[in-house]
């Protein structure tokens, strides 16, 4: 049977997201490119090679072949650790959304306006992350491929849904969120 969410109960899934299972990702800023990021590595090797010409100038006059060569070859492998360095700012930010449960995405995501409404599990098919569930009287298939604190869905069971604009997330059971199965 369908519902309103309270602003109570919205509280409740915010202060615990680890009890909400949804999908995160269209929160997050995924390959954000920055041209001052992009230019550190860069730049931190053009100074210290300019350091090292002006610390010591003996060697650019014996060697100035050798000095532009190397010069050039650093600021080569500098710009070739972008990549690398992107990637581990990538894997950075999706560490610490996983550590905190996603609770910054699911507070961006979460509407004002949430319904709720309690499904029997009928049956899952956790390889393929659907299964089925009678809600309001009708057997109804559902997904959570992509979904992120991630619990069990057991046949015969209830699991709470809240849904609102562009959101749908699942209800641990849990002292702390039995009023959603209420």
């Amino acid at each position: 049977m369908k519902r309103k969410v309270t602003p109570e109960e919205r509280q409740i899934l915010l202060n615990n997201p680890e009890l909400v299972m949804f999908e995160p990702y269209s929160a997050m800023k995924v390959h954000r490119a920055s041209l001052g990021k992009a230019l550190i590595m860069p730049f931190i090797t053009g100074a210290l090679f300019f350091a090292w010409g002006f610390l010591c100038p003996d060697f650019i006059n014996e060697h100035p072949t050798l000095f532009a060569a190397t010069g050039c070859i650093a600021l080569v492998l500098a710009s070739g650790f972008l990549p690398i360095l992107y990637f581990i700012m990538d894997d950075r930010d999706f560490k610490k959304a996983r550590e905190e449960h996603y609770a910054k995405q699911l507070k961006m995501l979460l509407p004002k306006d949430l319904e709720c409404n309690v499904a029997t599990i009928q049956y899952v098919t956790v390889e393929k992350a659907e299964g089925g569930w009678i809600i309001d009287g009708r057997e109804e298939p559902f997904v959570y491929s992509g979904c992120v604190n991630y619990f069990k869905f057991e046949p015969q069971t209830e699991v709470a849904v809240v849904y609102g604009e562009k959101f749908y997330a699942y209800i641990r059971r849990d002292p702390k969120t039995e009023c959603f199965y209420n």
